[in-house]
């Protein structure tokens, strides 16, 4: 499991909208996605991104390969993705 925080995100910033949350869910052992929660304001503009991924069975790692646009919201899958991988 990795989250990010909406806090730790430039774009929530500079939006001053800092309550929020991203989750990631996967197999530690998989990494495969297994689900994810996007809390806050804003989730709605990123969780499509996450449904994409669990629907093409892919994995964590993804996030963390992916380069997102700095500075958006989206890039909360990437800190989340990192602080999970970072936890096994």
């Amino acid at each position: 499991m990795g989250e990010a925080e909406y806090s730790e995100l430039a774009n929530s910033m500079m939006l001053g909208d800092e309550a929020g949350m991203l989750k990631l869910l996967f197999n530690p052992h998989t990494r495969k996605l297994l689900g994810m929660h996007a809390m806050g304001q804003r989730a709605t503009e990123i969780i499509h991104i996450g449904q994409a991924v669990l629907f093409y069975g892919g994995s964590v790692e993804y996030f963390r390969d992916i380069v997102f646009n700095y500075a958006t919201l989206a890039e909360a899958y990437k800190v989340a993705a990192l602080d999970g991988l970072n936890k096994l």
